[in-house]
């Protein structure tokens, strides 16, 4: 590939060169319905389409209940189902949907993912010096994995009391037609470590 292609003049450093450029496919991936996450979006909306049925029989008997109160209840708890919903399934389209506006480059010095979500275009860059272990997951279309994100997720118990969680998010190249030889490319441009 040429060291620069149109639009990266003014990304790439003058020495940098590209190796490689892909895409993700934009399928819907329905196997990942089968996952903890779906499991507990099919709990979540039990819960709520539960809560749903026992407002409705306990504003049933109490027929002077306000009508905007009813409303409102009955809002919250489509609300809820509506989240559970997209947990068990929703969030798959939605998947597809950001794959099919994002854009890899691998070059001799860094991995970039590029999105365009919404209007709302992105670039990171993942220098090979703070790159993890490649991990290569050899499927049809495979993937390969080369850092973490940490997630940050704080919550509020009673009593005031905050609750923080860590999770660490695998990044890379992921639904990728040649994933062996993103793999190979990446693992002959990462630095050697020092002997020791």
């Amino acid at each position: 590939m040429p060291p620069s292609a149109p639009g990266w003049d003014d990304i790439l450093d003058s020495d940098e060169t590209i190796l490689w450029q892909g895409r993700p496919d934009g399928v819907i991936v329905w196997r990942d319905a089968l996952s903890f996450q779906s499991a507990f979006g099919v709990f979540f909306t039990g819960f709520a389409l539960a809560w749903l049925t026992m407002l409705r029989t306990m504003t049933a008997q109490a027929p002077n209940t306000p009508v905007a109160m009813k409303a409102i209840f009955e809002l919250i708890g489509w609300l809820f189902v509506g989240i559970g919903l997209y947990t068990v399934v929703g969030r798959l389209p939605m998947d597809a949907w950001r794959r099919r506006r994002t854009w890899y480059t691998l070059t001799t010095k860094a991995a970039y993912i590029a999105t365009d979500l919404a209007g709302r275009r992105g670039l990171k860059r993942y220098d090979f010096a703070r790159m993890t272990d490649p991990a290569l997951h050899d499927d049809s279309p495979g993937s390969v994995f080369f850092a973490e994100e940490i997630k940050t997720f704080t919550s509020r118990r009673r009593g005031g009391a905050q609750r923080t969680r860590t999770q660490s998010v695998p990044i890379g190249f992921v639904r990728i037609d040649d994933a062996r030889r993103v793999f190979r490319l990446i693992n002959e441009q990462r630095p050697t470590p020092p002997a020791g």
